[in-house]
């Protein structure tokens, strides 16, 4: 009986690895600077909003600026679907700033994410990817950043 239960521990850790592998993988052409581009269904404008998404996919993090102020946080991938992640532990600092709509909104939202996909975009010099919530909508859309 040990043996069966140990057996299906290290089956469900290795399949863990293996999706978080899988996860990693796909999510490694997120790695850089990213502008948001559309939102909730709104198109933005990154010069008007000076949001900005930074991954670093192999360690699992993300910042960058969520309007006004900069914000960090983790990556944690969803091995019970396809392509499933989620960003956790988002914080900001807290600079007062004049206008916070889109700050607001993107920290919101940003806790609703579930799932990621690659975007047509513009060929692969500026690709882009787009998150999406449990409902299938989409929240999210980043572009490359040009340097």
């Amino acid at each position: 009986m040990k043996r069966v239960l140990f057996a299906v521990i290290v089956l469900a850790v290795l399949a863990g690895c293996k999706s978080r592998k899988a996860a990693v993988s796909a999510l490694a052409g997120l790695e850089g600077e990213w502008n948001i581009v559309e939102m909730n269904g709104a198109a933005l404008n990154p010069g008007e909003t000076k949001q900005l998404m930074a991954f670093d996919v192999n360690g699992g993090t993300l910042s960058g600026n969520a309007g006004c102020n900069r914000m960090s946080g983790r990556i944690e991938w969803d091995a019970s679907q396809e392509k499933g992640v989620r960003f956790s532990r988002i914080i900001a600092t807290r600079m007062a700033c004049m206008d916070m709509r889109y700050e607001d909104e993107l920290l919101k939202t940003l806790d609703r994410v579930v799932r990621f996909d690659r975007e047509g975009g513009r060929g692969e010099t500026a690709p882009s990817f787009a998150f999406y919530g449990a409902d299938g909508s989409k929240l999210i859309v980043i572009e490359k950043k040009s340097r």
